[in-house]
């Protein structure tokens, strides 16, 4: 039996609410602001209505979504792409997309995405943002080459911020002008506090992984450390919501378009519907498993050979995608798991893993912030 349903139309200072009766019938529609206070009084009011909840993914959505998970409430989170075409219409305001949320979520029709729980939330966020800095590395190194091109300068070094690639910089920065030269140096002291927040990020996901065991058994893949284990956990979350192993490949986005109508099977390029986090960390993790597993490295060249490198390691990552899901429904090891390998990337987790951590001192952030600020503008010449 369907029960009371309430929808949310979620904004950053309000939120406008439908709730159904149990009938389908309109009880009230109001709107409410979106501050601490009014969610006191919603969980006062329709926690023993045990209502099921509807409302749309947002930054703002997300917030209210957790809070309201957090206080004991049904939450149903949307799909905000699939939701702009079911509400393809001409009426499109507050009060009816709240409404048209409580009918779809009544009717068992809502678009859902998951709601992740608070510790895989947790990883999620540093996961993302060591990508972002990893991301920005990459731009500066590509500024490099580009300043030092423009000199006739190339750089053979696959890595430009290792020790040989460093020395032929200052080897070659006597070509630069003055002005390329300070920017250089500006670049090159960038690199240095970025990868210095890289390895707090990365020390912080193996203080949070090491205690895991799915973890430490995706670790057991040659080509998967703890940044890429925390990474697949993060996004997986729950690994029993799926179904089974091709249902969580197709999650991941690496599976194949279909179009298929009577006898015609048109298979086309992966969907990448899902997390393209998932499928970066998995991409990447394909390109070393191959060169450790024999058994992997034979089916990637008899692809390669039908399709091409690329589309071959892609379907070495679906492969892979298949056998992640494989180990965790099972609590098993990789197939091709190399003992020393394996015990190397632990150790090397565990050491990271007790470092102290430190509490980062936020208003101490703020305050040093707001000294430079004050410095700067005070010595500012022009008004």
């Amino acid at each position: 039996m369907v029960g009371i349903c309430i929808g949310l139309d979620v904004h950053k200072n309000s939120v406008f609410l439908t709730q159904l009766k149990e009938d389908g019938s309109i009880a009230e529609q109001y709107e409410f602001k979106n501050s601490d206070e009014s969610w006191i009084e919603f969980s006062k009011k329709y926690m023993s209505l045990n209502p099921e909840i509807a409302l749309e993914i947002s930054t703002s959505g997300k917030y209210v979504a957790r809070m309201l998970r957090d206080m004991g409430f049904s939450v149903h989170l949307a799909d905000a792409m699939k939701l702009s075409l079911i509400f393809n219409s001409s009426k499109k305001n507050d009060k009816e997309d709240s409404y048209k949320l409580a009918k779809l979520l009544r009717l068992g029709e809502l678009p859902e995405v998951h709601l992740p729980s608070r510790e895989p939330d947790d990883l999620r966020s540093l996961v993302r943002y060591r990508r972002s800095i990893g991301e920005e590395i990459t731009r500066i190194k590509n500024k490099i080459h580009a300043m030092l091109s423009l000199h006739g300068i190339t750089l053979k070094q696959s890595d430009i911020f290792g020790k040989s690639g460093l020395a032929e910089i200052n080897r070659q920065s006597t070509k630069l002008s003055s002005a390329e030269r300070v920017v250089m140096n500006h670049m090159l002291s960038s690199v240095i506090q970025i990868k210095k927040n890289a390895m707090e990020i990365e020390d912080e996901m193996a203080r949070m992984g090491h205690e895991r065991e799915d973890v430490r058994l995706l670790m057991t893949i040659p080509g998967i450390n703890v940044y890429s284990a925390v990474a697949i956990i993060s996004e997986i979350d729950d690994f029993t919501r799926f179904m089974s192993k091709e249902k969580f490949a197709s999650y991941t986005g690496l599976t194949p378009r279909q179009d298929q109508s009577g006898s015609r099977d048109i298979r086309g390029h992966v969907s990448k519907h899902g997390p393209s986090m998932l499928r970066f960390v998995l991409v990447t993790a394909a390109h070393s498993v191959i060169k450790y597993s024999k058994r992997m490295r034979e089916k990637y060249l008899h692809m390669a050979r039908r399709t091409g490198a690329k589309r071959a390691i892609v379907a070495i990552a679906r492969i892979l995608a298949e056998t992640v899901f494989t180990m965790l429904s099972r609590n098993v090891e990789f197939m091709d798991s190399i003992d020393s390998l394996t015990e190397r990337k632990i150790n090397a987790m565990s050491a990271r893993a007790k470092k102290l951590a430190q509490d980062p001192d936020i208003s101490e952030t703020v305050r040093l912030l707001k000294e430079q600020r004050l410095r700067r503008m005070s010595e500012e010449p022009f008004s």
